[in-house]
């Protein structure tokens, strides 16, 4: 018995340490551990104390519908267990380790664990190796088959399984089949490929948060003028740190996305990743940033901060709740790189595609042909680029004290602007980046604004201390194929993706700066095409029904159970005599009073005391031990029937509920 119990345990904690795989860290493992080893002391110490297997499974599920409601308080307890799966698959991947994304996990694995602890008992060894199944299968649901890529956890399972059933009590035959198959089954598992794997997640729709957020480019000055303020703190590589990618232009303003989801939804943005990426991890500790945004080094994989909303768009990450002084956090980034030649020749997506990053509602004609003229030499969108660089950065100053703001009359009064007069010739990262991104589009080039921090170099400790006057402003060009590549109007760009393009491309351009003139306000101004509704962040998958699929297992599993028990009833009516006796011992088997196997049938029927018992055992008898066959199948089992109803009619109520489709009996030997 002790045998057996270890083994079911060493099953299940398998299955666990797989599951466990889509949190991050090590404490998931510690959890579903612990709650394996619980749930079984508590059924076990249940059974030595002769308590009820419904008094047990009621208590057990009782407390953790309880914990799940004060760990992830909701409306109700059984809210909060409802609520479990949707927030987990709408968390990052791998899910941090908080007890509200944990409650779904431990909630299975106790649950798994309870019919594995009841079952053991009755020597049905084919009961946790289902147990190690489903919480593999989990596993691979959750993770969407990155939980154990190569097939190893698979193998590990199975070699705990094919153990337990060849050293514990299966006969040798049945084993080596049984090690066989398995085996079989693991080895074509392995070599199969695995594309497209199921996304549980399209199968719930993100929550949608709307933050009526400001964009934080007007705050630029403002941190300028504080140069010194801490602003944040950064372990981590020395690279540019992104605050929130602007993509909206209104002729007056940058606007930021108002509508953000978890990270981890599976809805894509709109313009795909580039094909080659890189990817940093940092920890950041926040100063007196005071803005909702998190800062990160590119768009956000995975962090630490279960709260966080992203802008399914750009990536850019979002507190809701505002972090405080000193709030730590981990996030992992990804940034396009692509290589010098891949730049060179890349194109640009057409204009329907990336219409949100070409509006320029109301366009000066002044402005649209200051940007047809800067590009008239280039050949390639990436020569565009290059060329809009140079022109803006050339002949201008940056200056902390110039006006603010990017609309339409100040970039003209920053490019076209009489010596002398404010604001001409002079600005600050936001008219530099503002001025080449409105150009850019002008030019069919999509941009989008970024607003972020220069790369420090580490100080003590590898901290990098990121002040107010790291703050700065980048445009950013969309190439098809490639993805998002930073463009530095204000000083230009000696290094990151297409440098060596870009110094070549300037030599060969050799591009002259257009003579601005005095803006001609009396042309037509250029077409643009309509402002896009802002993006929404449940795009992706429609919802689909996820509450039909959790509430339609229980009903499968129990129209499964009550179909094997049919079955065994069919069979035991064609044993005639002997088969009704089996019916007998099975009902004692369901109202807990299992005889000992090596009691004769009339004995047991004597004890009973039943009417109906001792004439069902004594054809029984006479139907295995007769000289000749007795046809008495017909007058035994009515007879095994009465003594059912009358079992039934003795046990409590809960036991009465799951009568007809306990799986007990479908292991009574």
């Amino acid at each position: 018995m002790t045998v057996r119990v270890g083994w079911s345990a060493a099953v299940l904690v398998a299955g666990a340490v797989q599951l466990a795989a889509g949190w991050a860290g090590a404490l998931a493992v510690l959890v579903f551990v612990a709650a394996v080893a619980v749930t079984y002391a508590i059924v076990l110490g249940a059974g030595v104390l002769r308590v009820p297997a419904g008094i047990t499974v009621l208590v057990v599920l009782t407390v953790s519908v309880v914990g799940a409601h004060y760990v992830a308080p909701a409306a109700g307890p059984l809210d909060a267990v409802l609520d479990s799966v949707p927030r987990l698959l709408t968390a990052p991947r791998p899910a941090p380790a908080t007890p509200e994304l944990l409650v779904p996990g431990v909630l299975l694995v106790v649950a798994v664990a309870l019919v594995s602890a009841l079952t053991v008992a009755a020597r049905a060894l084919v009961v946790p190796a289902a147990g190690g199944a489903v919480l593999y299968v989990a596993a691979a649901l959750l993770t969407a088959g990155q939980a154990d890529p190569h097939g190893f956890g698979a193998l590990a399972l199975l070699a705990v399984i094919a153990v337990g059933w060849v050293v514990v009590d299966r006969p040798a035959a049945l084993s080596a089949a049984l090690v066989v198959g398995l085996a079989a089954f693991a080895v074509v598992a392995t070599l199969l490929p695995a594309r497209a794997p199921f996304e549980p997640r399209t199968l719930v729709t993100p929550p949608v948060t709307d933050l009526p957020v400001a964009s934080p480019l007007p705050q630029l000055a403002s941190w300028a003028a504080r140069g010194d303020t801490e602003l944040f703190r950064v372990r981590g590589p020395a690279t540019p740190t992104r605050l929130v990618a602007l993509a909206d232009y209104t002729g007056a303003t940058w606007r930021a996305s108002s509508l953000y989801s978890p990270l981890g939804t599976v809805a894509p943005p709109r313009l795909p990743d580039g094909a080659r990426r890189t990817e940093t991890q940092v920890e950041v500790t926040i100063g007196d940033l005071a803005v909702p945004w998190l800062p990160t080094t590119g768009r956000p994989a995975t962090t630490s901060v279960s709260a966080a909303v992203v802008d399914p768009d750009s990536g850019s990450m979002v507190l809701p709740s505002w972090p405080r002084k000193g709030f730590t956090y981990t996030v992992s980034s990804t940034v396009d790189a692509p290589e010098d030649a891949d730049l060179l020749a890349a194109g640009v997506p057409d204009a329907a595609a990336a219409r949100r990053y070409l509006a320029l509602p109301g366009l000066p004609y002044s402005l649209a042909e200051y940007a047809r003229r800067t590009v008239a030499d280039a050949r390639t969108p990436f020569e565009k680029a290059v060329a809009i660089e140079e022109v803006v950065r050339a002949g201008r100053t940056p200056e902390a004290d110039a006006p603010v703001g990017s609309s339409y009359a100040r970039l003209e009064t920053f490019l076209f602007g009489a010596p002398g007069s404010p604001g001409a010739g002079e600005g600050t990262a936001e008219q530099f980046a503002s001025a080449y991104a409105v150009l850019a589009r002008a030019v069919g080039l999509p941009t989008r604004l970024v607003v972020g921090f220069r790369p420090v170099p580490p100080g003590a400790g590898g901290v990098a201390v990121v002040r107010a006057s790291d703050a700065t402003a980048w445009p950013e060009v969309y190439f098809a194929g490639w993805g998002w590549v930073p463009f530095d109007p204000v000083s230009g760009t000696d290094d990151g993706p297409g440098s060596a393009s870009r110094r070549a491309v300037i030599n060969r351009l050799a591009t002259p700066t257009p003579t601005p003139s005095t803006p001609d306000t009396t042309g037509p101004p250029l077409p643009a095409p309509p402002t896009p509704e802002p993006a929404a962040a449940a795009a992706g998958s429609a919802a689909r029904p996820w509450y039909l699929l959790v509430a339609g297992v229980p009903v499968l599993v129990v129209a499964v159970l009550g179909m094997l028990r049919a079955g065994r009833r069919l069979r035991l009516r064609r044993a005639g005599a002997t088969g009704a006796w089996a019916y007998v011992l099975d009902s004692l088997l369901l109202a807990g009073r299992s005889p000992a196997r090596h009691r004769p049938a009339p004995e047991i029927a004597a004890d009973l005391a039943i009417p109906g018992a001792v004439g069902v055992a004594a054809l029984a008898d006479r139907a295995a031990f007769a000289p000749s066959p007795v046809p008495s199948g017909g007058t035994a089992w009515p007879l095994a029937r009465q003594v059912r109803a009358e079992l039934r009619r003795r046990v409590p109520w809960y036991r009465r509920v799951f009568w007809a489709v306990d799986p007990r009996v479908l292991w009574r030997r």
